[in-house]
This record gives structure tokens, C-alpha cells and sequence, in this order.
């Protein structure tokens, strides 16, 4: 399948004509405070989330909420839990969830496509609309780490989220990939066969490849970028991000989609749209985060953690609590 320019503008007006399934029963579910295990569909696959009701909640009350999207690979039960649980504690419905394909969700395993995930933030939206704790005016958006990226495309084009936040923001673009392999002929000649090779095995066969996306051999350290190396520190065994939802696996189908995408070629959407952003001053993902933030021209804010490295601020307390402070203040001036 040829993919163009065109893909972006297609996907939007597909998502403004196909309006997501819905499951009435979790709508009505009762919910309790603290953590629920909640499920709702996206075309037909269930997306599993963790949504929590802050402990303060009164029946009858109607609350803001906030749809977190996680990392790369990841799922409800690591950095998203965390920061969904810390902000349910400063009032507001959080929404934890696994992408499809991911964690316990259902759709094709490990396929990371950038718009897909923002879909599924849409229709986690939707989801929150329905349910009758929540003040469906006040619903809000928060990426970390490469879900920066696709949370920041749902709010661009989506006027139900009110505004944006975004943790340790990275936002890999086609520039580095071209960088990388000396031009788009290096790409044709030495990453987009073994993409095409998948492509046809996939669809002839039903077989799919998958690669590690953590580096764990000698060879593969040895040549990994500055924010794999550090997933080894968040995300491999006995790490606060070891959980048994969690794969080190990403596959090769994901190339195509992931290598379109670029949340820099929509800064113009966010004229109006909040933004807070908060990252380490160490991050490698620093001067890119800096960059969206610079591109931006609507109500902004940011927060810088002096010392801190990408990775503390998924789970590290002296991060995560300004980080969740600056969050909650930032959205609840947005509240009208």
C-alpha cells in the first residue's frame, strides 16, 4: 500500500465520519473510588483502562477528567498508572489506558501507528463523555513521552479536549530518520526493504516480525540511541516499569506509520489550545520538547526539573510531584 502526504488529511475526515462504538453497559457500570478496571470498544476491539474516581467524590457531582496516553509500548499498570492515581488525588476522573494492540487491549500485537493511538484517544473521550461524573466541558489530554506526540495530534483536531498536557515530551520526526540514513535513498536502500519484506509476509501469510525496542545485547547497546539506553533503566527486569502487561517488542509494521508522523507539521493548530509541558533539564528529549514549545503560539506553560533525565520523570517522587502539581494547577485554570 502506497502511503503520501495525503494520509494525514484521510485519516481526519475518516475520523469525523466514522463515530466509535460505544458499550453502553460500562457507561451505566457502578463505579467506586480509587481504581477501576473499565472496557469500551474502537471498532469493534476493546481498549482496558484504569479509570479513577478521586476518594473525595460525592454522588451526583460532576468532575474534570483526564485521558492519559503512555509511551511507546507502554500500558496502564506503568508510568500512566502513576500519574493518572497521583491526579484522581487533586480531584480530577483520570483515565489510564492500553493502546490497542498493547497491554490488555485487544487489535494487532505491538503495532504502534501514531494515528490509530490518537483515535483511540478520541474515543476515550467519547467514553468519558458518557459517564455521568464527569463534566463532559472539562475533559483534558496528557502524552508522556512519544505519546506526547500523538496526545497533542488528538487535541489539535479534536475541540472536546480542553487542553494539553505533556510529560517528558519526545517527538521523533522523519528529519532524524533521514539524518540517520544519509537521505531518503538511504532509507529506500537500507530500512524500507525489511519494512516491505514484513509487509508482504503480513499480508500473504499472516506472519508479522517484531523487534526488541530495549536494547539488551552487547551489539544492540552499543548502537542504541540516547532514549532506548535509557528505557533498559525504567523498563527491563526488576525496574519500576517491569510489569507482566509490558513487552519488549514493537513491530516491524509500525515503520511506515510511525516514520509519517510528525507533530511539528500541526504547531499551527494550536493557536488556542492550553498547553503545559514539563521535562528534565538532562533529557535527551529536551531540545526537541523545547522545540514544539517554542513552535506553539497559544497559552502556555512549562516546567523544567533541574538535574532530571527523561526517564526519572516517570516514576522518580522528586519528579513526578512537581510534575503532577504544575499538571493540576495548569488544567484547573482551564476549568470554566
Amino acid at each position: 500500500m502506497k502511503r503520501s502526504a495525503l494520509i494525514p488529511i484521510l485519516f481526519l475526515a475518516a475520523l469525523s465520519c466514522n463515530r466509535k462504538e460505544s458499550n453502553p453497559s460500562q457507561n451505566t457500570m457502578k463505579l467506586h473510588h480509587g481504581k477501576n478496571e473499565v472496557y469500551y470498544k474502537n471498532h469493534g476491539e476493546r481498549i482496558a483502562a484504569f479509570l479513577f474516581i478521586p476518594e473525595d467524590f460525592k454522588e451526583g457531582e460532576k468532575r474534570s477528567a483526564i485521558v492519559i496516553n503512555p509511551p511507546a509500548t507502554g500500558v496502564k499498570e506503568q508510568t500512566t498508572g502513576v500519574y493518572a492515581e497521583r491526579l484522581s488525588k487533586k480531584g480530577f476522573i483520570t483515565l489510564a489506558f492500553d493502546p490497542r494492540g498493547f497491554g490488555e487491549s485487544e487489535g494487532h500485537p505491538q503495532l504502534q501507528n501514531p494515528y490509530k493511538i490518537a483515535d483511540d484517544i478520541k474515543t476515550s473521550v467519547s467514553y468519558l463523555r458518557a459517564l455521568k461524573e464527569v463534566d463532559k466541558d472539562n475533559i483534558f489530554s496528557l502524552g508522556i513521552c512519544a505519546g506526547s506526540g500523538f496526545a497533542a495530534f488528538a487535541t489539535a483536531f479534536d475541540s472536546r479536549i480542553k487542553a494539553l498536557a505533556l510529560v517528558s515530551p519526545f517527538l521523533t520526526t522523519s528529519e532524524e530518520y533521514l539524518k540517520i540514513f544519509g537521505g531518503s535513498a538511504g532509507l529506500r536502500q537500507k530500512l524500507f526493504p525489511a519494512a516491505a519484506a514484513v509487509e508482504d509476509s503480513y499480508h500473504q501469510k499472516g506472519e508479522d516480525k517484531t523487534d526488541r525496542i530495549v536494547p539488551i545485547t552487547e551489539r544492540e547497546i552499543a548502537t542504541a540511541r540516547p532514549i532506548p539506553l535509557g528505557m533498559r533503566d525504567y523498563y527491563l527486569a526488576g525496574k519500576p516499569g517491569d510489569v507482566p502487561n509490558w513487552k519488549n517488542e514493537l513491530s516491524l509494521l509500525s515503520l511506515g506509520p510511525t516514520l509519517s508522523f510528525s507533530i511539528y507539521n500541526f504547531t499551527n493548530f494550536f493557536d488556542s489550545v492550553p498547553v503545559y509541558m514539563v521535562y528534565g533539564e538532562l533529557a535527551a528529549s529536551a531540545a526537541g520538547a523545547q522545540r514544539f514549545y517554542n513552535a506553539i503560539k497559544g497559552p502556555k506553560e512549562k516546567l523544567v526539573i533541574k538535574g532530571a533525565r527523561h526517564f526519572d520523570l516517570y516514576w522518580k517522587p522528586e519528579c513526578v510531584n512537581p510534575a503532577v502539581e504544575g499538571i493540576s494547577r495548569f488544567l484547573k485554570n482551564q476549568v470554566s
